[in-house]
């Protein structure tokens, strides 16, 4: 891993990692060589593989939604508010939150240089899903693969951006026109000419125009405005996109793809060499070589990215407590089951012919109600 940073190095402009916000698990190899190689850089922690060892000892979908709520909190408010209902339900959950360092993976600790508020490691997943295929090649033709996709892809990617037609990505426009419906919600209070007070339901945030900062936190963190930025910017009649950070931007996405991978010919055409190269020691380990990702203990086989209903607490429908079902209710004796509602009937139900009485008394009943 250390040489690996090391020739990441040379093809990057700061060595020392000042300005790099690298996201990767807790192998001890990787804190090791981000270290000695990158004393600088943000590195930051995935947060799923933390829950996914924080799990063993602390299950439930309640758990589980209080620990994500802390991770994806932007500011130290709701992070706190968050924490105290997770410790009201299990003290013990939080003492092991806090063991794992908060500071490596929860969004209120990072730092808003870089301009993202990533805390997985997707991105990793997503390439090896990319190269799935190359990667069960021999080492030659697997890197031969490799770069003829990445050559591909850096030209597709680039003539794509050439299309479109403002000045910010697609994508982040579409979320700033979600942002735009609930800026319409919030109470602008003017202080100077850009710092304003806003009210949000039942919050109060301040917003500087000027440092491009909310007390939420999120634009500080992203880089792209949120609700209650996005209100301050309409009220003073400004161009919303125009408070994006240029890393959003159609310029910087083309200045990323402008490099290109030249193409190279067959290994027909390349020169003949006098000397014996031998290939590389290859170590063949027992067992069919593995090709699928490792999965979840508690992942379904049979649906990929769906989990099991592992970890989520029964509940008896009738006495309404948690924990068991019917066979082990310690009430099951002195609660009475509801009765199942009437089957209905088969076949078409039967007409009712109106006869005169029948008639007369459903008139009275309809004119005797309340208007």
């Amino acid at each position: 891993m250390q040489w690996f940073l090391n020739e990441l190095k040379k093809g990057l402009p700061r060595t020392n990692g000042a300005g790099w916000t690298i996201i990767s698990d807790e192998h001890q190899s990787i804190l090791r060589a981000v270290n000695l190689e990158l004393p600088q850089a943000e590195h930051r922690h995935c947060a799923r593989h933390i829950y996914a060892n924080w799990k063993k000892d602390f299950k439930g979908e309640e758990l589980k939604l209080h620990f994500w709520r802390c991770v994806k909190s932007y500011n130290m408010a709701d992070f706190n508010d968050a924490l105290q209902e997770m410790t009201e339900l299990n003290h013990a959950a939080v003492d092991e939150f806090r063991k794992a360092d908060p500071n490596v993976f929860c969004r209120p600790y990072l730092k808003n240089l870089t301009k993202c508020d990533t805390i997985v490691s997707n991105m990793v997943e997503t390439f090896n899903n990319y190269i799935m295929r190359a990667r069960s090649k021999h080492l030659i033709d697997m890197l031969e693969d490799i770069r003829t996709m990445l050559m591909k892809r850096l030209v597709t990617k680039k003539e794509d951006a050439q299309k479109w037609v403002g000045s910010i990505c697609p994508k982040i426009l579409a979320l700033l026109e979600k942002e735009k419906e609930e800026a319409t919600k919030c109470t602008i209070m003017p202080a100077t000419t850009s710092l304003f007070l806003v009210a949000y339901y039942f919050d109060t945030l301040e917003v500087d125009l000027d440092k491009r900062s909310c007390t939420c936190g999120k634009w500080d963190l992203k880089g792209i405005p949120c609700r209650h930025a996005i209100a301050t910017i309409l009220y003073k009649r400004f161009d919303v996109s125009a408070f994006v950070d240029r890393c959003y931007t159609k310029e910087a996405y083309l200045e990323a793809y402008s490099g290109s991978i030249p193409p190279l010919a067959g290994d027909r055409y390349w020169p003949k060499m006098n000397t014996t190269l031998l290939p590389p020691p290859i170590k063949l380990g027992p067992g069919r070589p593995r090709k699928n990702r490792r999965k979840s203990a508690h992942e379904d086989p049979k649906k990929p990215g769906k989990l099991t209903r592992h970890g989520l607490q029964m509940s008896y429908r009738v006495c309404g407590l948690p924990g068991h079902n019917k066979r082990k209710c310690p009430d099951k004796d002195t609660i009475r089951e509801p009765s199942p509602p009437p089957k209905r009937g088969r076949g078409r139900p039967k007409k009712v012919v109106a006869t005169p009485s029948t008639q007369s008394t459903i008139t009275h009943e309809i004119s005797a109600q309340p208007s």
